[in-house]
């Protein structure tokens, strides 16, 4: 049994009319065709596109603390050496209208290049 949470929705009179209509259709309840409808929205992936914008919108909106995503560019640069710029954004989780704002701080700071859509951490030079 999948596990659920319950919610109130509250629709205009002309979609609860519309849901009303599907009853017995798409579902025993209104409940239940709401539920349907919702479940096949986020199944759907021509809706990808558009979950994507509202993810990057709620990103661009809500960003982490300072102090959290400066810890996980650390962390990344203690691992890897050149990073894609896809990569590095996922890895962040950020809007990248924000990263992009952010790189020139974050090169000085951390001491990483941006070349060819690649982070590249730039390499101590060795005293002999």
């Amino acid at each position: 049994m999948t596990e659920t949470s319950r919610t109130t929705v509250t629709l205009n009179k002309s979609y609860m009319k519309l849901v009303e209509e599907l009853v017995d259709v798409f579902g025993a309840t209104k409940a239940q065709v709401i539920s349907n409808i919702v479940e096949s929205f986020f199944n759907d992936s021509h809706n990808d596109a558009l979950l994507e914008k509202l993810r990057a919108r709620k990103r661009k909106e809500n960003p982490p603390e300072e102090a959290e995503i400066e810890e996980k560019i650390m962390k990344y640069l203690k691992i890897a050496d050149k990073i894609p710029f896809d990569v590095f954004l996922d890895h962040l989780n950020l809007d990248i209208e924000f990263v992009v704002n952010q790189l020139d701080d974050w090169a000085e700071k951390f001491q990483f290049l941006f070349i060819d859509n690649k982070i590249i951490k730039v390499q101590e030079e060795k005293s002999t």
